[in-house]
Order: structure tokens, then C-alpha cells, then sequence
């Protein structure tokens, strides 16, 4: 897809500085609504209720208790994979939800309840199903790869495994940065979505990394700061709550983070929309492109059809 003859190119230092926009926007959106990280807390303790009861059920239990050898592998194995499975459908259900409340809130200021995001991830639960299925069989690829990486004896394969799962990481994050974001928001298919998503992507790469790894960065060293604070605590409240009240520090920040990062993908997703803040950020003063306004909207930039 080729630029427009006379349009700027964006510098790598505006990315990063609107990349870092996107960032404080997604903090101060969950700061002000914390009701946000419930969102992630119930994917959380739905995803292991869902893993306990399918090894349970498929016998894979077995190979944890020490049952007879090899009578619990198989088992095992089947109750892994629907576990994965079932994993990935239910994490892409809760982001759909969250990105549709925080979209919400982005666009009209609103604080839309909590059911608000549930039932617009309801309405394209085919396709957040297939597309949980889809993306849990990709993870599983990477994840075989990397088996083989770690295990092989030959350094040159470990190398070529580790490339090849590298490669394969890299060029799904891509392709399906915003395609959560189409389905949920705009009711596009699978197909197209994957189709887009990256032409998006490609026009606000540098903003997308920027908001990713800066809200990884954050999130690990607010939990490298809670551990530094948590070790003198445990000498004067004793081992157990001194490492309950760690667990729990870093429990509630990877909560944080992970529902900052939600909402900043539909920051996002708005952005590469209309080449605009979303209206909220406003309200903090913040401006994703120019503060008069402004940009062309990269869906007409680019010939994109939404």
C-alpha cells in the first residue's frame, strides 16, 4: 500500500512521542475507572476455573497426583489442549469486552456499567469463539516450536527454531494488533479483519510498539518496586504476609497494566480511524496529533474502507 504523493512522513520521534501519549491516556482512562481490571481479573479466575475443570474432567489430574506412570500422559495431553483452547477463547472474550467499554468511554465520556462491555462482546461471540480457536492453535504452533528450541541437542536447530518462532511471534502481533478491535467495534469479519489490521498497523507501528513495551516497562518496574518494598516488610510482618502482600502488589498491577494496554489499543484503533485524539483525551489535555486538529484520517489516507 503506497503513500499519497504529498503527504509528510511521520519521524520516528513523533511516533515515539505519541506512543507515549497513548500511554498516559491509558493510564489516566484506568486510573479514573478501575472498574476497568475487573475485566481482566474475571478472564484471570475464569481462565484456571476453566483449566481445572477440563484436566479434571479428561483424567489429565492424573499426571500431577501420581497416578500409575504413563496412565495420566494422555490425559493429560487432551485436557492441556482444551485447556489452551478454552483459555484463548475466554482471554479474547474479556479484551473484547474491555476494548468495547473503553472505546465507550474514549469516544463518548461516558461511564457505561459494567455489563455494558459483556453484552458487545455477546453480540460477536461466533466470532470471538473462532477467532480464540484460531489464535490458541497459532500459540500452540509457537509454543511447539520453542519446545523444540529448548530441547534440542543441536545448537544450529535450537538456532533455527528459535528464528523461526521469532518470526512467526512477530509477524502474528502484527497482523492481529487491531483485528479484537474490528470485531468487537465495528462487527467486521475475521477474514477482513485480518485482511486490514495490518495496513493499519503499518501506518502507526512506531505507536503501537511505543504503548506496548512502555506500558511492559512500567508495569515491571512498578512490580520490581514492590518486591524492593515488600522484602523489608516480610522481616517486620513475618514471611507469609510479607509475601501474601507482595503476591497481591503485583497481582493488582499486572491487573493495571494489562487493562492500560486494552484501552490503549482502542486508542488506537480510533486514531488510525480518523488521524485524531479520541475525545477524552482532551478532557488531559492530551492531543495525539496536532492540537488544531489535524490529520487526515488514515482510513481515507490509505484508501482503507471501513
Amino acid at each position: 500500500m503506497m503513500m499519497r504523493s504529498g503527504e509528510p512522513k511521520m519521524g520516528f520521534r513523533a511516533r515515539i512521542g505519541r506512543g507515549w501519549r497513548v500511554t498516559k491516556l491509558g493510564m489516566h482512562v484506568v486510573r479514573a475507572d478501575p472498574e476497568l481490571m475487573v475485566y481482566m481479573l474475571f478472564s484471570v479466575i475464569l481462565s484456571i476455573i476453566a483449566s481445572i475443570v477440563l484436566l479434571t474432567t479428561t483424567g489429565g489430574l492424573e499426571y500431577f497426583i501420581g497416578a500409575e506412570e504413563g496412565s495420566g500422559d494422555r490425559a493429560f495431553v487432551v485436557g492441556s489442549f482444551l485447556s489452551y483452547m478454552a483459555i484463548a477463547i475466554i482471554t479474547v472474550f474479556w479484551n473484547a469486552a474491555i476494548i468495547a467499554s473503553a472505546h465507550e468511554r474514549l469516544t463518548a465520556g461516558t461511564n457505561p456499567s459494567f455489563s455494558y462491555g459483556i453484552k458487545q462482546a455477546m453480540k460477536c461471540l461466533p466470532q470471538i469463539v473462532i477467532w480464540g480457536l484460531i489464535s490458541g492453535t497459532v500459540g500452540l504452533i509457537i509454543r511447539a516450536l520453542d519446545s523444540v528450541r529448548f530441547d534440542s541437542k543441536n545448537p544450529g536447530m535450537a538456532i533455527v527454531g528459535g528464528i523461526i518462532s521469532l518470526i512467526i511471534r512477530v509477524s502474528w502481533w502484527i497482523t492481529t494488533f487491531f483485528v479484537v478491535p474490528m470485531i468487537v467495534l465495528d462487527k467486521i469479519s475475521i477474514g477482513e479483519s485480518m485482511s486490514k489490521s495490518p495496513e493499519l498497523f503499518g501506518q502507526t507501528w512506531g505507536e503501537d510498539v511505543v504503548s506496548t513495551t512502555g506500558t511492559g516497562i512500567i508495569n515491571f518496574l512498578v512490580c520490581l518496586l514492590i518486591v524492593v518494598i515488600g522484602l523489608p516488610l516480610g522481616v517486620l510482618l513475618g514471611d507469609v504476609l510479607g509475601l501474601l502482600l507482595v503476591l497481591v502488589g503485583i497481582g493488582v498491577s499486572v491487573l493495571f497494566f494489562s487493562a492500560c494496554e486494552a484501552v490503549n489499543r482502542a486508542s488506537l484503533y480510533y486514531f488510525a480511524k480518523t488521524g485524531e485524539s479520541p475525545p477524552l483525551a482532551q478532557k488531559y489535555g492530551i492531543y495525539f496529533a496536532n492540537k488544531t486538529g489535524e490529520s487526515t484520517p488514515l482510513s481515507q489516507k490509505y484508501d482503507l474502507d471501513f
